[in-house]
């Protein structure tokens, strides 16, 4: 076997993760939302986060740790509810872009598929010119 298939053997035996929380909140009828790795578009908390890192830098003039932290209280105060909905509208609105671009490329790929499995191909349809 070469290395690749061994390690597709061995994810395929690995058992699934458990965490606690997830047992815990399984037993109270609660379902855990987990947010995509590597994707802070699809995260409004990471867009929040940097409109505060954005409004701390633009207003931090002393460079002093606790000017920082109260800095950052009090953008946190200040976060009315207009901007986490503006937060909230614009993953939606990534989502379905995503989800619109995984659709056309699944179309496409299904015609490639299905054209590469007609069996003809450019350069045999050239092979069949006759001179005249």
């Amino acid at each position: 076997m070469t290395k690749a298939e061994l390690m597709e053997v061995a994810f395929k035996s690995l058992p699934c993760r458990q965490y606690a929380v997830d047992n815990l909140a399984g037993k109270h009828d609660v379902e855990i939302l987990r947010i995509p790795k590597k994707h802070c578009v699809l995260n409004p908390i990471e867009l929040a986060w940097t409109g505060l890192k954005k409004n701390v830098r633009n207003l931090n003039v002393n460079f002093n740790l606790g000017d920082i932290a109260q800095l950052c209280n009090k953008c946190l105060a200040e976060l009315q509810s207009e901007q986490a909905a503006k937060y909230f509208a614009h993953v939606k609105k990534c989502e379905e872009e995503f989800r619109q671009v995984d659709q056309l490329a699944e179309e496409l790929e299904n015609d490639l598929i299905e054209s590469d499995s007609n069996g003809s191909t450019v350069s045999e349809n050239n092979d069949t010119k006759t001179d005249d």
